[in-house]
């Protein structure tokens, strides 16, 4: 597989009665994690830890600038609000042969800061909701 340079990231978000909003161009890093809890299950006769598979999850934590012009920055944060799913597809580089991932989740991190004489960035995060994430094939 090439390398490839993290300059395409392409994430649309399909909000609750709203059309699907581009918000590629206000990010700068994206960070996708997988995880399962995998309770353990060891008994008094083991020596090392024994654990069986657990329930898998995702989420994905966005960063960017804040763009006080976007319609991305009165989404996120009326989605946040209301608790609502979101729907999104997010292709990691819009070169052929990159996978696209899709899924439900609920944004549990909306986040805005601002320090003196610096720009005024933001962050958030999409939790899985509903479902897995699907890897939907390449771009």
């Amino acid at each position: 597989m090439t390398q490839v340079l993290g300059t395409n990231v392409s994430l649309h978000l399909f909000p609750s009665g709203a059309a699907s909003l581009n918000v590629s161009a206000d990010l700068n890093s994206v960070t996708l994690k997988h995880s399962r809890n995998n309770p353990e299950t060891t008994t008094f006769t083991k020596t090392t830890a024994q654990r069986i598979a657990g329930i898998r999850d995702y989420s994905i934590d966005f960063a960017g600038i804040w763009n006080s012009g976007s319609i991305a920055v009165d989404v996120l944060a009326t989605e946040m609000g209301a608790s609502t799913n979101t729907l999104f597809r997010l292709a990691p580089a819009s070169v052929a042969a990159s996978p696209m991932y899709t899924g439900c989740a609920l944004i549990s991190d909306w986040t805005v800061t601002g320090p003196v004489g610096g720009p005024v960035a933001m962050s958030f995060t999409l939790q899985s909701a509903a479902g897995s994430l699907t890897t939907t094939g390449a771009v």
